[in-house]
């Protein structure tokens, strides 16, 4: 189908669509059905507002699944017994 034909762009967003905010954060965590996860998919190659708000919560994930694999290994900024503590940025 070459999205012409059902009057459908070629990214798969729907003339009028709405933005797809509400399932960047499961999309994200990669736990969305495989059409929301297309839809989200083909949203973001055309939606600079949604792509945007998609890499930020990347990027947080990104560092959330980093600390939590340093915990696994007691690296965490927490010390050793893991108590809370703030995170350390090399300088």
């Amino acid at each position: 189908m070459n999205g012409g034909d059902s009057g459908v762009p070629m990214t798969g967003r729907p003339p009028g669509s709405p933005h797809v905010e509400p399932l960047l954060g499961a999309y994200v965590l990669g736990v969305l059905v495989p059409h929301e996860e297309a839809r989200v998919a083909g949203h973001l190659t055309h939606c600079g507002r949604c792509r945007a708000t998609y890499l930020g919560m990347a990027d947080a994930q990104a560092l959330r699944a980093a600390c939590a694999e340093d915990d696994a290994f007691g690296t965490g900024a927490g010390g050793s017994d893991g108590a809370g503590g703030h995170v350390r940025w090399p300088r």
